[in-house]
């Protein structure tokens, strides 16, 4: 029965109705929580504010909920609320850049993708900013468009601290029909490409993404390594809590069972929607080194990476495995930046989650970094 329930939510009129009533709930129970909260002993980490720990319970509830309805982005290339600033890519004309893994399933054919600029559309004649980062949203490649609601926060820090135009990627996410995997792989390769053909040097290009959207960073530098004729290699790579190893949530207790369960609002049905939706067996093996890269380290000469992650989110444990496989690669260069005490993703959630000042030193560092790299 519960089975049969749960697979009618994501439908209306059962989808209203049961929206309507997680929301009612919640109002009902959040005050409780919060003055459950308040004695500090109670908390669920001993750094955090009463504020930081109330939005962590209550984003961990809501998502969990969202999860349960299959709640994600309409899927449109029009403007919207972004106008010029939003741009719409076709696939390349070169179809050569489009081959091995991409081409793996007839099924899935490069298409035409969208992203926004921040802070605004690209100048090449502008000076002050030295750099264009391609950025790939997060969202266990199942919600997230890369649009101002969405990566606003994320983008502001890296405009702010870097002097960069960054390009949001509005990639095919897989909670719509016909984009699983490799579908966000060619749309990422697609707006490099994009980026290349515009004039701007792969010198000048940095790569970023946080969660799935970091998994993807890391699936293009390999694409580009697998293939050094195709695409050129940019000039570094940030990678905000990658997602490094989405097998593992096939595992039903994934989440749940991991030691920072308590101080996470990451949920293990999530993460399974994420997996089952982007790599769905037997069409796709989620253990592929292009979807879980956690133990298939690549050289990554000439690509300096950034890899910052929290000391109390569910995948802290991958991430700094992966980043001591990938320091165990001859020539590959590895910055690793732990926030104690944070939480996933605070990169994009900082400023909702309460971890506003964490955030900013975080950003502040990763802004130093970026200028050594850049020579400035």
């Amino acid at each position: 029965m519960a089975s049969l329930l749960h697979s009618l939510l994501p439908y209306h009129p059962f989808k209203a109705l049961y929206v309507f009533l997680v929301a009612l709930s919640i109002s009902l129970r959040a005050p409780f929580w919060f003055l459950y909260l308040i004695p500090r002993f109670l908390r669920q980490h001993p750094s955090w504010t009463l504020r930081q720990s109330f939005m962590i319970k209550l984003f961990s509830v809501a998502s969990y909920h969202a999860t349960l309805v299959r709640q994600h982005p309409h899927w449109s290339l029009l403007p919207g609320a972004e106008k010029d600033r939003y741009e719409r890519i076709p696939p390349s004309q070169n179809r050569d850049i489009y081959r091995g893994v991409l081409l793996q399933d007839a099924e899935i054919q490069p298409a035409e993708v969208g992203g926004t600029w921040y802070p605004t559309v690209y100048n090449p004649t502008d000076a002050h900013r030295k750099a264009v980062i391609l950025h790939l949203h997060g969202g266990a490649f199942v919600v997230g468009d890369g649009r101002k609601s969405d990566l606003g926060h994320g983008a502001a820090l890296l405009t702010s601290h870097t002097d960069s135009y960054v390009f949001g990627l509005q990639y095919r996410i897989s909670s719509n029909p016909g984009c699983r995997f490799p579908a966000a792989l060619q749309d990422a390769v697609t707006a490099y490409d994009s980026l290349l053909s515009r004039g701007i040097p792969a010198s000048s290009i940095i790569l970023s993404g946080d969660s799935a959207g970091a998994n993807l960073v890391i699936a293009l530098l390999r694409y580009i390594t697998d293939h050094p004729d195709v695409l050129p290699k940019p000039k570094a790579a940030l990678l905000w809590c990658p997602w490094v190893d989405p097998a593992a949530c096939l595992h039903p207790y994934a989440c749940s069972s991991n030691r920072n369960a308590r101080t996470d609002f990451l949920q293990d049905a999530f993460g399974e929607w994420g997996v089952r939706a982007y790599a769905p067996a037997p069409v796709v093996d989620a253990k592929m080194p292009y979807i879980s890269p956690v133990d298939h380290p690549i050289s990554c000469k000439g690509v300096p990476m950034w890899v910052q992650f929290g000391e109390s989110e569910i995948l802290a444990d991958s991430i700094v495995r992966f980043a001591e496989g990938m320091r165990g690669v001859e020539g590959n260069e590895v910055e690793v930046h732990e926030d104690k005490g944070a939480p996933h993703d605070i990169f994009l959630l900082g400023s909702l989650l309460g971890f506003q000042d964490m955030t900013e030193k975080m950003a502040g560092a990763m802004g130093e970094w970026v200028r050594g790299k850049m020579g400035g």
